[in-house]
């Protein structure tokens, strides 16, 4: 073999390497699904692409994309939470209740939404965790509370926050859209900045990773590991606060139908995002990829004129094949791991 051709397979080898080394990234890999949606929704509708529609997309994935964090670190420890939509609901009438009919500083009312935001989920990752009672049964009964909470307080009707102390700088700060976006977006996009450095950077992501991939063996390694699952939930009530908060300032007032089916994207955002569902492995970033895709699935459903009903449908149609993409994922690395 001459010179140049020795020159020209190593050259090829080195191209081809390079090429396998991107795609294994595991956030690669979501990319490009992405990316042909992107392409197949804007031929069959050319409005997707309007700028106008991005920046919508951009601003309503911003609301339950802070659920899905909390969500996704508590999927990262092996346990779920379905009661996610519901807490926001009850947290977002509380708060409505509490500024506008109860008359409470602006201020006290955030504070007080949040800790009870906290405080609801931190009971149950007190079931799970030291109670041991399955996560799904916990947060199913968690959902049955929130969701009756919120009707109960208000008799199932909306609660205008106008009347609220310091309202008017308040709803103009949730109702405003700097370059066409919102403030709810930026804040999203910050916090998947800081947990993903938490996760990848951080000993306390490092004790996470390792008590969702095998907390028996996080245990003898000097984990408290119960802690740390508790943790999850505890920061995923902040966010749950937050984003119930961030949502009456948009809409300007609370209702117990809010966060309906919010747990169903969340989870499906975790999936795709290659999240694993028994938790262990992987990072924000995908999460971030998981909600822009089903945040522009949910959107292409309406550009198509699809009714309400048949978005329920195929969204649980969505959920189910991300499980078992997630399913086929985790069996092909372990695969890996036995060869």
């Amino acid at each position: 073999m001459s010179d140049l051709e020795s020159k020209k397979n190593k050259i090829k080898n080195t191209g081809l390497t390079i090429v396998k080394k991107i795609f294994s990234i595991q956030e690669v890999s979501i990319i490009i699904p992405v990316l042909a949606l992107l392409i197949l929704a804007t031929i069959i509708n050319p409005m997707f692409v309007h700028p106008l529609n991005l920046a919508a997309i951009a601003r309503r994935m911003s609301m339950w994309g802070l659920v899905a964090i909390g969500e996704a670190l508590i999927i990262l420890t092996g346990n779920f939470d379905v009661s996610v939509g519901a807490m926001v609901a009850f947290i977002c009438v509380f708060f409505s209740a509490a500024g506008a009919i109860w008359q409470l500083p602006l201020i006290v009312a955030i504070l007080l939404s949040i800790l009870l935001a906290i405080t609801m989920s931190t009971i149950s990752g007190f079931c799970i965790v030291k109670l041991k009672i399955n996560p799904i049964l916990t947060t199913i009964a968690m959902a049955f509370i929130c969701r009756g909470l919120s009707k109960a307080l208000t008799n199932a009707h909306f609660v205008v926050f106008a009347p609220a102390k310091g309202s008017e700088g308040f709803l103009k700060f949730g109702q405003a859209e700097p370059l066409s976006l919102s403030w709810n977006f930026f804040i999203f996009i910050a916090f998947i900045i800081i947990f993903q450095i938490i996760l990848k950077k951080t000993d306390y992501g490092r004790k996470l990773y390792a008590t969702g991939d095998n907390s028996n063996v996080a245990r003898l390694a000097g984990i408290n590991t119960d802690i740390i699952k508790i943790s999850t939930f505890i920061i995923s009530g902040t966010l749950i606060g937050i984003a119930s908060v961030l949502l009456v300032a948009k809409e300007a007032v609370g209702s117990s139908n809010y966060g309906t089916g919010w747990e169903i994207l969340a989870i499906a955002a975790v999936a795709i995002a290659g999240i694993s569902l028994v938790g262990g492995a992987g990072s924000m970033i995908g999460l971030l990829i998981g909600v822009i895709m089903m945040q522009c699935i949910y959107n292409i459903l309406i550009l198509l004129q699809i009714n309400q009903h048949m978005q329920s449908i195929l969204l649980g149609v969505i959920m189910i094949l991300s499980v078992i993409i997630d399913l086929k994922r985790r069996n092909r690395i372990l695969g890996s791991k036995l060869e």
